[in-house]
């Protein structure tokens, strides 16, 4: 008994109730990068009058980090005439861009095509503030909070590897990960953040691929079979039965005749009087259709298909017929299906499971590490 507890104290870095103890390794940052501490989000392309805002001081630095102006409350410039970096900082927490208040430095990058891009710098752990509360429910359990921080910091990390040599890391939007500013921050998401702090999910030391996506409707995708490429050991097809208390687990929609011509016109088959599931994946989910029109008939993968029928279709897990006003779609589930189902989270978190247990069940095989400085 005593030699367990000396164990459990020497493997102290993050321990769950009923004495489940998760074992947290260092992670050191790859040597082609300096550090993963601070992240770069683009915010968009700069207008000719560019304008920040901060309650106080903000303070102007050129690429030599020479102080070259200061005003208080606002500043603004034509930021066609930059012709090199130059970035802001305010005194204090939230620099004022469109309306959106960020933490950090807002840093202006002109390109050699004129345009001038406007990026948040930011301690990653500052960008998941807002990112957690941007992606999920911050009344949503704890574990779940933890899971998606999680999630949310390893994804971060990839991009930073992959994209050192890039003007910048991660988008604000869903093209990489929703981040909204200050104001999406909350203090049970904020508080999820801290819990884990630099917690990363790994797969033989490295930084696995966090998929996501919001309700698998029962069942997972492995991305093999969604866009191709080589298998991911951790990114196997499971369950998901914790789906069904979730937004969007049973879906239909009703399509018009012309909504469907309307959104299938660029395949040129003419009026569409059939669509015929061909294949499916293991998981369910639509692998290959064939529209049939007045005039011909194609066959198309199922997601180039949901790509073109847009939010109609909620996922690949469907089933299509026609009726009398046109098309009648029932589905499961909702987003691409690969890795972590955020409904599953909640449900799982609901039962008392905890975070890692979440996790290892969508990314098999993984463990945990730690960023260190």
């Amino acid at each position: 008994m005593i030699s367990r507890v000396i164990l459990c104290i020497l493997f102290l870095p993050l321990f769950l109730s009923s004495c489940r103890t998760i074992i947290i390794r260092p992670w050191n940052t790859p040597h082609k990068l300096d550090s993963v501490e601070t992240i770069r989000v683009y915010l968009g392309r700069a207008e000719s009058d560019l304008i920040l805002k901060a309650d106080g001081t903000i303070s102007v630095y050129d690429i030599n980090n020479l102080l070259i102006k200061r005003a208080y409350d606002i500043v603004s410039l034509d930021a066609r005439k930059l012709r090199a970096p130059i970035r802001f900082s305010s005194e204090n927490p939230g620099l004022e861009y469109k309306g959106k208040k960020y933490r950090g430095e807002i840093v202006l990058v002109p390109e050699n095509s004129g345009s001038v891009l406007v990026l948040n710098r930011v301690p990653i752990e500052e960008y998941l503030y807002s990112v957690v509360p941007s992606e999920v429910p911050a009344g949503w359990p704890e574990e779940a909070l933890k899971a998606q921080a999680i999630c949310s910091r390893t994804y971060a990390v990839r991009e930073m590897i992959a994209k050192k040599e890039s003007s910048f890391d991660v988008e604000a939007t869903v093209n990489s990960q929703a981040y909204g500013g200050m104001q999406k921050e909350n203090p049970r998401t904020t508080s999820a953040v801290k819990d884990t702090q630099g917690v990363l999910a790994v797969y033989e030391g490295d930084p696995i691929h966090t998929f996501f996506h919001s309700n698998s409707g029962g069942k997972t995708e492995t991305p093999e079979n969604l866009w191709g490429g080589k298998r991911l050991p951790y990114l196997n097809s499971v369950s998901s039965e914790f789906d069904n208390s979730g937004e969007q687990f049973l879906w239909k929609s009703n399509l018009s005749q012309d909504q469907i011509d309307q959104s299938l016109s660029s395949l040129g088959v003419g009026s569409v009087q059939s669509v015929q599931v061909l294949s499916r994946t293991p998981s369910g989910r639509v692998d290959l259709v064939e529209i049939i029109g007045s005039e011909s008939s194609t066959k198309m993968k199922g997601k180039e298909f949901r790509n073109l029928m847009g939010a109609s279709i909620k996922s690949l897990r469907f089933g299509i017929k026609r009726d009398s006003d046109g098309f009648l779609v029932k589905g499961m589930g909702s987003g691409h299906g690969v890795g972590l189902s955020q409904w599953g989270s909640y449900g799982m978190a609901k039962q008392n499971y905890t975070y890692a247990e979440i996790l290892r069940h969508y990314y098999q095989g993984i463990d945990f590490a730690r960023i260190t400085k």
